[in-house]
Protein backbone atom coordinates (compact mmCIF):
# COMPACT_ATOMS: atom_id res chain seq x y z
CA UNK A 1 0.00 0.00 0.00
CA UNK A 2 1.36 3.29 -1.05
CA UNK A 3 1.36 6.37 1.90
CA UNK A 4 -0.21 9.07 0.14
CA UNK A 5 1.70 12.66 1.85
CA UNK A 6 0.00 16.12 1.67
CA UNK A 7 1.69 18.50 -1.06
CA UNK A 8 4.96 20.27 -0.37
CA UNK A 9 6.39 23.83 -0.37
CA UNK A 10 8.26 24.35 -4.45
CA UNK A 11 12.17 23.71 -3.76
CA UNK A 12 11.39 21.37 -0.41
CA UNK A 13 13.87 18.76 -0.13
CA UNK A 14 13.00 15.35 1.78
CA UNK A 15 15.36 14.00 4.15
CA UNK A 16 17.31 10.94 3.21
CA UNK A 17 16.12 7.67 4.49
CA UNK A 18 18.25 5.02 5.92
CA UNK A 19 17.67 1.38 4.55
CA UNK A 20 20.39 -0.11 6.72
CA UNK A 21 19.70 1.18 10.21
CA UNK A 22 23.09 -0.67 11.82
CA UNK A 23 25.06 0.79 8.91
CA UNK A 24 23.34 4.56 10.24
CA UNK A 25 23.91 3.71 13.88
CA UNK A 26 27.52 2.16 13.09
CA UNK A 27 28.58 6.14 11.62
CA UNK A 28 26.74 7.30 15.08
CA UNK A 29 28.89 5.82 17.30
CA UNK A 30 32.44 7.02 15.88
CA UNK A 31 34.89 7.93 18.93
CA UNK A 32 35.79 11.54 19.41
CA UNK A 33 38.95 12.71 19.48
CA UNK A 34 39.63 15.01 22.40
CA UNK A 35 41.97 18.22 21.50
CA UNK A 36 43.39 19.25 24.75
CA UNK A 37 45.35 22.99 25.10
CA UNK A 38 48.01 24.15 27.06
CA UNK A 39 47.10 27.36 29.01
CA UNK A 40 48.25 30.73 27.20
CA UNK A 41 51.32 31.77 27.97
CA UNK A 42 50.75 35.05 30.61
CA UNK A 43 54.40 36.75 30.41
CA UNK A 44 55.35 39.25 33.04
CA UNK A 45 58.24 41.26 34.73
CA UNK A 46 58.73 38.37 36.71
CA UNK A 47 59.64 34.44 35.62
CA UNK A 48 56.04 32.60 34.78
CA UNK A 49 55.26 29.20 33.84
CA UNK A 50 55.07 29.58 29.93
CA UNK A 51 55.28 26.48 27.70
CA UNK A 52 58.43 26.32 25.56
CA UNK A 53 57.77 26.69 22.02
CA UNK A 54 60.68 24.47 21.10
CA UNK A 55 60.81 21.65 23.32
CA UNK A 56 57.43 21.78 24.15
CA UNK A 57 58.17 21.75 28.17
CA UNK A 58 55.89 23.69 30.40
CA UNK A 59 58.13 25.22 33.59
CA UNK A 60 58.70 28.61 34.60
CA UNK A 61 61.13 31.13 32.71
CA UNK A 62 64.20 32.72 33.05
CA UNK A 63 64.17 36.65 33.08
CA UNK A 64 66.32 38.96 31.30
CA UNK A 65 65.79 42.61 31.17
CA UNK A 66 67.49 44.90 28.28
CA UNK A 67 67.20 48.41 27.58
CA UNK A 68 63.94 49.25 25.11
CA UNK A 69 62.82 52.41 23.04
CA UNK A 70 61.30 53.49 26.37
CA UNK A 71 64.25 53.39 28.37
CA UNK A 72 66.89 55.81 26.00
CA UNK A 73 63.50 58.28 25.75
CA UNK A 74 63.25 58.20 29.19
CA UNK A 75 67.32 58.72 29.98
CA UNK A 76 67.36 61.61 26.96
CA UNK A 77 64.70 63.52 28.74
CA UNK A 78 66.79 63.40 32.27
CA UNK A 79 69.64 64.48 30.75
CA UNK A 80 67.25 68.02 28.62
CA UNK A 81 65.87 68.59 31.86
CA UNK A 82 68.89 69.15 33.15
CA UNK A 83 69.41 65.98 35.71
CA UNK A 84 73.02 64.27 33.56
CA UNK A 85 74.41 63.25 36.26
CA UNK A 86 70.05 60.50 37.03
CA UNK A 87 70.11 59.89 33.59
CA UNK A 88 71.30 55.81 34.54
CA UNK A 89 68.73 55.98 36.47
CA UNK A 90 65.98 54.20 33.74
CA UNK A 91 69.03 51.67 32.82
CA UNK A 92 69.71 50.42 36.48
CA UNK A 93 65.62 49.97 36.97
CA UNK A 94 64.05 47.02 35.64
CA UNK A 95 60.53 48.63 35.62
CA UNK A 96 61.84 50.98 32.43
CA UNK A 97 63.34 48.07 30.59
CA UNK A 98 61.88 44.96 28.45
CA UNK A 99 61.88 41.85 29.96
CA UNK A 100 63.25 39.11 27.59
CA UNK A 101 61.77 35.57 28.83
CA UNK A 102 63.86 32.53 27.42
CA UNK A 103 62.97 28.73 28.49
CA UNK A 104 64.76 26.77 31.35
CA UNK A 105 65.37 24.00 29.76
CA UNK A 106 67.06 24.49 26.15
CA UNK A 107 67.24 28.31 26.34
CA UNK A 108 64.65 29.16 23.63
CA UNK A 109 63.00 32.49 23.46
CA UNK A 110 59.31 32.29 24.42
CA UNK A 111 58.76 35.96 24.18
CA UNK A 112 58.98 39.40 25.66
CA UNK A 113 57.35 41.21 28.17
CA UNK A 114 57.44 44.90 27.17
CA UNK A 115 56.44 47.72 30.38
Amino acid sequence: MEKNYPPQAPGFQAPPSYDNTSQAYGQMNQPQAVIMQAPPNVLGGVPSMATCPSCGVRRQTKVEFEPSTKTHLLALLICMLGGICCCCIPYCTDSCQSAKHTCSSCGAYVGTYKN
